[in-house]
């Protein structure tokens, strides 16, 4: 394994020396490693756009953005209001023009949602964060008006998961050749995918509403592996790392490097299911047992370098709803067996789990709450479960015979807890867990305009939730950036990372 991973470093830095060879101060590239390309590259409508430095971010515009504490805040557009219980105006910036010369208006931006309402634009992702609007007008050049089927309290929120593109390039080149040859009002435009050399290059796009970036050029070097990306910026190959290891934080500081760790609002749990009237997990007393049976705070300490807080709720503090007085469940051996034994396990139970892959630390995390479980008499074998595999069985509800799903709380989305309480419930489709009680005040929830009646709902059900125990509560998620002492000025908004802020440090 080491010898792989000296040649995966070897390879690497090889390739990086070919580019930068002969490179002059002018015409100095920002290097930055990054995990992987988009799935479906440029094509908005078909993916998330997850962690804090996403390769579509510099590219594209949304009319709205999430903040740092979750707050909506103007991006296209200067301001929204609700004009009736279906109907918001959102008025767009004029100054903006998408790469290509295309005005951005509100004419544009209707051709974009008209297209995610066809037939077509209703397979997308895109699609799917915005099932309440029903039609769109132009009420003038920069007014848009967007009217929904049912009342929507978030959708201004739902506003910022869609993406402006220009709507002549889009229809004349279609989502796949769009996908390839991406054009967005962004400070960055994409040149080239790397297809041929794994580097991902940006161009300034200085005509941007946001004004010129900092650095003209980006070179994005593509590896799956944190051991390359971490031995690039030591050797002095690269300028900035996303994600390197954890256990390499200290080390990297000490170096001199800056470290910018962001907690995300996705908490990791392993999901039950209850859905079975003669699974274990159809009783409320085992589900709180296997939280009471964590060492939580031992895992945090030692397997995540304190770097995260336990959860006992889906959410973190800065997502709307997020619910301050819910602890996390203490670590609690005795009072676990007591529930098991009440419920009538006394004997324990042989299980398991379908986790999904990801860096050495989870794994090391779901062996440790094997570990504590086993204390309880619960035998539980851990099988991971590949990308395509665990969408399946996420999506579907049928999980090939598991009886624990590794699950994750996401509110990257919205950044409002009501997204992952109707994840978690009756209300979505082929649900694992339904209490039908909570589901009518998540589905009350999502109508309510009064802000404050609509944040202490949240709240309530954040504690409802959390007494449910629908998973095993975990740790929320956590991205990482660091970069050498010749770069400077990285800015944030909300969780994102504006790698237009990005300057080289004055010699």
């Amino acid at each position: 394994m080491k010898s792989v991973a000296r040649l995966l470093v070897s390879t690497f830095t090889v390739l990086i020396s070919q580019v930068t060879l002969g490179q002059t101060a002018e015409d100095r590239a920002l290097r930055i490693a990054l995990e992987s390309r988009p799935p479906t590259y440029g094509n908005p409508y078909t993916q998330a756009l997850p962690s804090i430095l996403h390769t579509l971010f510099p590219v594209f515009d949304a009319l709205t953005i999430l903040g740092d504490n979750g707050e909506v805040l103007p991006s296209l557009s200067t301001s929204h209001e609700r004009l009736d219980d279906l109907t918001w105006r959102f008025t767009l910036r004029s100054d903006v023009t998408f790469a290509n010369g295309e005005p951005f208006n509100a004419t544009s931006f209707k051709c974009n949602l008209d297209y995610l309402l066809s037939d077509e634009g209703q397979t997308t992702y895109a699609a799917s964060l915005i099932p309440t609007v029903n039609r769109v007008e132009v009420e003038d050049e920069f007014s848009l008006l967007i009217v929904t089927k049912t009342r929507d309290a978030i959708l201004p929120r739902r506003m910022s998961t869609i993406i402006a593109v220009p709507a002549d390039a889009w229809d004349q080149l279609g989502p796949s050749e769009f996908g390839l040859t991406p054009i967005g009002s962004g400070p960055y435009q994409i040149t080239d995918w790397g297809e041929s050399d794994g580097i991902l290059d940006y161009e300034a796009f200085s005509q941007s509403w946001h004004g010129a970036p900092g650095i003209a050029m980006v070179d994005a070097y593509i590896q799956a592996e944190g051991v390359a990306r971490s031995q690039a910026l030591l050797s002095g190959q690269i300028d900035l790392t996303m994600n390197a290891g954890i256990d390499e934080l200290d080390y990297l500081e000490s170096l001199g490097m800056t470290v910018k760790s962001v907690v995300t609002p996705v908490v990791g749990s392993l999901a039950f299911s209850n859905q079975d009237p003669d699974s274990p997990f159809s009783d409320v007393r085992v589900r709180q047992a296997f939280n009471y049976a964590i060492d939580r705070e031992g895992i945090a300490k030692f397997i995540f370098a304190g770097l995260v807080e336990p959860s006992g709720q889906g959410t973190i503090p800065g997502v709307y709803g997020h619910n301050p007085d819910v602890p996390a469940y203490p670590y609690d051996p005795d009072r676990a067996r007591a529930l098991m034994a009440e419920a009538g396990y006394l004997d324990g139970l042989k299980l398991s789990a379908r986790v999904t892959p990801g860096p050495p630390v989870m794994s090391i995390l779901y062996q440790k709450v094997a570990q504590d479980l086993a204390v309880i008499g619960v035998q539980l074998d851990i099988q991971f479960a590949q990308g395509p595999s665990w969408v399946q069985m996420w999506f579907s509800g049928d999980w090939n015979g598991a009886d624990l799903l590794s699950s994750a709380w996401s509110n990257t989305t919205f950044m409002d807890a009501a997204r992952g309480f109707e994840t978690y419930s009756c209300l979505r489709p082929n649900p694992f867990f339904c209490e039908h009680e909570i589901a009518k005040s998540i589905e009350a929830v999502a109508s309510e305009f009064d802000a404050d009646v609509r944040l202490a709902a949240l709240k309530n059900i954040s504690q409802q939730m959390h007494d449910l125990a629908p998973v095993v509560y975990l740790f929320p998620t956590t991205n990482n950036l660091v970069y050498t002492p010749e770069v400077t000025g990285l800015e944030f908004i909300g969780i994102r990372a504006k790698l237009e802020s990005l300057r080289f440090a004055d010699k």
